[in-house]
């Protein structure tokens, strides 16, 4: 067996952080008082539940208290977040929900849904701090002839559940046929907020999102070959009827 060659103070972390997160499963360094090391674990657990809480109020709600603090403890232990920024904890737990809690035994509890409300509401977050568009400077004086694509403050968003409508008095124990189309963006007020939409209005947002050298108008003309409508005339026309409204709110913004 190779010597370890990792410098003392490092292992001294690593010993430290890991009694912090897990202590059940983690000696505690002998070289520090019991009472200040729980002190410490305690304030960070609160901070970082704290954040986790006001991030996914929704799923906090519908949880009970047993079970929200045991998911908070399971992503404190087991994620190895990789921002030292507050305001990204959201996104590791995100992270965490995709990866790590699959690996837990209590996961068999956990609502269906779990993961997809935790994106929704992890959406709200991310388009009401996003930062604004520099192109949102740059007048649209003709949409069908102009380059478009998606603000920076909005998402068109997909989920086989209804999570916009999900509360401690409706708890879906199934998927519905029909999956649910969102587009989470910021407000005039600068609040997130949500429009249903439909599935070829997603699919125009999602070709929008990703464009960067189409007119609106072939834009549109490529959706109505993709989904092969006869007439490819009505899909330009509501497509513009579309994304004219989106450009009034603020979601649709030129390249």
């Amino acid at each position: 067996m190779r010597p370890d060659k990792t410098p003392s103070f490092i292992r001294t972390q690593h010993a430290f952080t890991q009694y912090i997160r897990d202590p059940k499963n983690a000696p505690r360094p002998t070289d520090i008082e019991e009472r200040r090391m729980n002190i410490y674990r305690d304030l960070l657990f609160t901070n970082i539940s704290s954040v986790i809480s006001d991030a996914f109020p929704v799923l906090k709600q519908i949880l009970s208290e047993k079970h929200w603090d045991a998911l908070c403890r399971d992503f404190f232990a087991r994620h190895p977040s990789h921002s030292p920024y507050f305001t990204e904890i959201s996104q590791e737990f995100l992270q965490y929900l995709q990866t790590e809690r699959l690996e837990n035994p209590d996961a068999k509890d956990d609502f269906p849904f779990m993961l997809e409300l935790a994106h929704y509401e992890w959406a709200e977050l991310y388009v009401a701090i996003a930062e604004d568009d520099d192109s949102e400077q740059t007048a649209i004086t003709d949409p069908l002839e102009q380059i478009l694509s998606i603000a920076h403050t909005a998402l068109s968003l997909a989920y086989t559940y209804p999570v916009h409508t999900i509360s401690p008095d409706v708890l879906p124990t199934e998927a519905p046929e029909q999956a649910t189309y969102l587009v989470v963006h910021r407000s005039t007020d600068n609040r997130a907020d949500f429009l249903e939409t439909t599935p070829m209005t997603h699919a125009l947002l999602t070709a929008l999102a990703d464009n960067t050298e189409l007119t609106t108008q072939a834009l549109l003309a490529k959706l109505a070959q993709d989904f092969q409508h006869p007439n490819p005339d009505i899909v330009i026309e509501g497509g513009l009827s579309i994304v004219n409204d989106f450009i009034h709110r603020g979601i649709v913004v030129p390249v």
